[in-house]
């Protein structure tokens, strides 16, 4: 598995994915090996859940982090690693080495994350290498998985190609009351009485539009924001300079104080213009959390019905719809046991895991 920042997870829903994909089939008996960043792990430790991991550098450069890290994994994987047959990359970039993969022989499964280059935080040469790696992987992939049929729909279209629908998992949560008790005193919160953003402080999550109509709520819960940006964009400075005694930035948080201060929110909310499924929504659901994110096709897709979304991009319906559910918290405890139901019908680890396990299994290319 390459691709990625590493294990643990520490960053985002695709480090989370693969966490908790390799750890199964790892419990299932099968030789893991998951490539990590080395600067980003101090404590570098040979195994993690059963996974095998390997540490190998890149360059320290903000537009050649991800290329380069992944490069050096390829060569590491051709020269060190002959006896694994199957790799799963993750990001449509890296998807540029896949012509060296399959010279050695092995089979490649690609999983994207949304369509990337249309993610606002890419320069005109990033987006370049992520539409040459989509291009690349559509001729050269065994196998492409997409987290949600709107982005199934975009390969068949852009490409003509069929692709494999395997979504994103959530766990089922509960409340450790000890550490609840410590995580809320500890940032000056109450149960039940704060609304929740999680994810990357970049432009296409709509941080600050969740901000703005917040300010014009009626309410005195506070808005906690749970996320941050490495590169210290100039997006992500002004967002921060938005902190104050309602506004509440908690950086990066992780594992079960992440768990717990999501079980106690009174309800999620993302402003986000481009998803593909959102591990972070799927948690929030999971939870039994009231949830309201923007109507955009993917979330759509994601949610089945089960949460509300307000009309696509509109910061006007987000305040109708956010000011209506702080009114009414009866509907909004409503609205998080339909999600919880949804993520267990729909959204199981388990089956991820097994689906991808059937799919780098197949000799023949999905068709879907």
């Amino acid at each position: 598995v390459m691709g990625i920042r590493g294990l643990p997870a520490n960053y985002g829903g695709l480090e989370t994915c693969a966490e908790e994909v390799c750890s199964r089939w790892a419990r299932a008996g099968h030789d893991v090996l998951v490539y990590c960043r080395q600067r980003r792990y101090r404590d570098r430790i040979s195994c993690y859940r059963g996974v095998s991991l390997r540490y190998v550098n890149s360059l320290p450069s903000k537009s050649l982090d991800t290329l380069s890290h992944t490069f050096l994994c390829v060569l590491d994987l051709i020269f060190r690693g002959r006896r694994y047959r199957y790799v799963h990359l993750y990001n449509t970039g890296n998807a540029i080495f896949i012509p060296l993969l399959k010279i050695a022989g092995k089979h490649v499964v690609l999983s994207g994350d949304g369509i990337e280059w249309k993610r606002e935080k890419w320069g005109r040469l990033a987006k370049g290498v992520h539409r040459l790696g989509e291009k690349i992987a559509a001729r050269l992939a065994d196998h492409i998985v997409v987290d949600n049929e709107e982005v199934a729909a975009y390969y068949r279209k852009r490409h003509g190609i069929g692709t494999t629908l395997i979504p994103y998992g959530a766990n089922e949560l509960r409340r450790d009351n000890a550490l609840s008790e410590q995580l809320l005193e500890k940032h000056g919160l109450e149960q039940k009485k704060y609304f929740l953003f999680v994810g990357r402080i970049v432009p296409e999550k709509g941080v600050h539009e969740l901000i703005e109509v917040y300010r014009a709520l009626d309410t005195e819960m506070p808005l906690v924001i749970i996320g941050d940006d490495d590169n210290r964009s100039t997006y992500r400075e002004e967002v921060f300079s938005n902190a104050s005694a309602s506004i509440r930035f908690l950086g990066f948080v992780y594992n079960e104080a992440y768990e717990q201060l999501l079980l106690n929110s009174y309800m999620y909310l993302s402003a986000s213009r481009l998803e593909g499924t959102s591990p972070s929504l799927l948690a929030a659901m999971g939870a039994g959390v009231c949830c309201l994110v923007n109507g955009i096709p993917e979330n759509i897709a994601t949610v089945k019905g089960a949460i509300p979304t307000y009309e696509q991009n509109n910061l006007s319906d987000l305040a109708r719809c956010w000011q209506a559910l702080v009114d009414d918290p009866e509907e909004a405890r409503r609205i998080g046991e339909r999600g919880a139901r949804c993520v267990r019908e729909h959204y199981s680890w388990d089956v991820v895991a097994a689906e991808y396990l059937e799919l780098l299994g197949a000799s023949t290319p999905a068709t879907g």
